[in-house]
């Protein structure tokens, strides 16, 4: 076994071939060594969860390392949880569901931790649910979406202000208060063939969606259209948009494919009055930037701006810029979210018992990297969304009119 000094604490590499898995695996371990000289010593609060610190999610799961390193680091230099030491226990899962399972059951059945975070992804998170549930434990769940799985749970509590039904919703309140004469009337949705993307066109038994916020408004949806996550070449999908004067787009993709759209409909001249990237948050992120005129004009969602006043955004937003990012990734927000409510919840309650830890987050109000957000019976937390819009090389906060930070241009530019 090898043990470096990393940044962010103590690193160590091992190869383990066993649980069937053949992989190395990374252990970070974090906050025992780095607490404060007026830290309590008594035995550590171990903070356990995986994330794809390699593999096809590695730069996210990079943003919820150094947010979970941040938090473990102000944590204990304040005293820690409960009069004691806070130490994070991070395995890296490659963005394998097959490997996270294998890892969570080490970090409860060896490594005995006593809260449990979340991985990053549905695809991972979906799949080690049930293993932590039978273990009686509350998920703390900054890593990913799904209202199918929170509805299912007794056991997760969430970050994300938003569920898929919802991605679109912010654009919909938009359209609203535009003037008649203004709103667009005919609607085109193109969809990346995943289950998540899929929720967020079709909704959730009956709520929500691009089709059912559509067809509550009685726009009609004159394209609907999905392509393999897979795809290389777009043109026809946005000829045919471009054919059906759509002035209502909905990009229903993932990062790549959305990139791969915006660049294809900047190529072909389609240019409807309104165009969203609302499939993920990603327009925030700096590969959007590289996209140059191609991003202009075209709207995302995210939870949480450096504008707003909420609880450490402003610290948080500063990590964020110093490791490259010059905009707030949502995914920023989400991970210190679930920290500070999972801290605020064992503080109160004064113990680390699961059930009275789940039980007091229901219902209750709690101030967030991501607003004052209130959780329902579900472990979803109240709606919270604004609607970006990339103009001249950056993003603006263009709704609601009391977070903006421009007016939003429409038709696009």
């Amino acid at each position: 076994m090898r043990r470096l000094r990393g940044g962010g604490g103590i690193l160590r590499v091992r190869e383990r071939v066993g649980w069937g898995i053949g992989v190395f695996v990374l252990l970070f371990v974090v906050g025992s060594a780095r607490v404060g000289s007026g830290a309590p010593s008594a035995r550590p609060i171990l903070v356990g969860g995986t994330l794809g610190l390699t593999g096809p999610f590695s730069g996210p799961s990079a943003v919820y390392k150094a947010v979970y390193e941040y938090w473990v680091s102000r944590v204990n230099r304040e005293g820690g949880l409960l009069g004691r030491p806070v130490r994070l226990v991070l395995y890296d899962d490659e963005g394998k569901p097959a490997v996270a399972q294998a890892l969570y059951q080490r970090l409860l059945k060896e490594d005995n931790v006593d809260l449990v975070l979340a991985p990053y992804t549905t695809l991972v998170g979906g799949s080690i649910i049930p293993i932590v549930e039978s273990a009686g434990k509350v998920l703390w769940n900054g890593g990913f979406v799904g209202i199918e799985l929170f509805k299912k749970s007794r056991w997760m509590v969430g970050a994300y202000a938003y569920q898929e039904p919802d991605y679109p919703r912010g654009i919909f309140e938009l359209v609203d208060s535009l003037p008649p004469q203004q709103r667009p009337r005919r609607i085109g949705v193109v969809t990346e063939q995943n289950p998540f993307t899929l929720v967020v066109k079709n909704g959730y038994q009956g709520y929500g969606g691009v089709l059912g916020f559509a067809r509550q408004r009685n726009i009609p949806v004159v394209l609907n259209e999905e392509f393999a996550p897979t795809v290389t070449d777009v043109r026809g999908l946005i000829q045919r948009a471009k054919a059906a004067n759509v002035d209502l787009f909905f990009a229903l993709a993932l990062p790549n494919p959305a990139a791969l759209l915006a660049r294809t409909a900047h190529e072909l001249g389609f240019k409807p009055a309104i165009y969203c990237q609302c499939g993920s948050p990603v327009t925030m992120l700096p590969y959007w930037r590289d996209l140059g005129p191609a991003a202009e004009g075209i709207m995302g969602t995210t939870i949480a701006w450096h504008t707003d006043r909420y609880k450490e955004v402003n610290t948080l937003h500063a990590l964020l810029q110093r490791m490259g990012y010059p905009e707030l990734p949502s995914y920023a927000t989400v991970a210190l979210t679930i920290l500070q409510v999972m801290e605020q919840a064992v503080k109160a309650t004064g113990t680390l018992d699961q059930a009275k830890l789940r039980a007091y987050v229901v219902g209750r109000k709690f101030a967030t990297a991501n607003g004052l957000i209130q959780y329902d019976k579900d472990g979803i937390p109240s709606y919270n969304q604004v609607i970006l819009q990339f103009l001249r090389g950056r993003n603006e906060v263009v709704w609601p009119p009391n977070r903006a930070t421009a007016k939003p241009i429409i038709p696009m530019p």
